[in-house]
């Protein structure tokens, strides 16, 4: 709830600037990918990342709220996921007339990377 609050608040207040703000999250995804990496392997991992993709192509809040954070509190070690709980926590503001899309969901290592796009239509 703090994190999703702190969204909302964010949310609020860069809406209200007359202009146009770009809000860039790092997203880091799970770093347990792989058991020759720094933090092990851990089989939440792909289960994390997929539920992250899901979440930014639908930016439907229960990956990320549920899913992701359940895989993320049995060991997936994203560092990025607290700033995806403050994006989501943005997007309660927006998601109505907003549109998404994943450009990339990856791990050519042992984290996973995602790039995505939240925005007006025009986006």
């Amino acid at each position: 709830p703090g994190l999703l609050g702190l969204g909302r608040a964010l949310a609020k207040r860069l809406d209200a600037l007359s202009r146009r703000i770009i809000y860039i999250v790092s997203s880091d995804l799970a770093h347990t990918h792989q058991a020759s990496g720094p933090y092990g392997f851990c089989d939440c991992a792909e289960k994390f990342d997929k539920a992250c993709g899901r979440w930014a192509s639908t930016m439907e809040s229960s990956y990320i709220r549920e899913e992701a954070a359940r895989e993320q509190g049995l060991g997936a070690m994203s560092c990025g996921f607290t700033g995806l709980v403050v994006l989501d926590g943005m997007l309660d503001l927006f998601r109505d007339s907003w549109i998404s899309a994943t450009v990339a969901n990856y791990h050519p290592t042992y984290y996973g990377m995602l790039v995505a796009k939240f925005g007006p239509p025009a986006l």
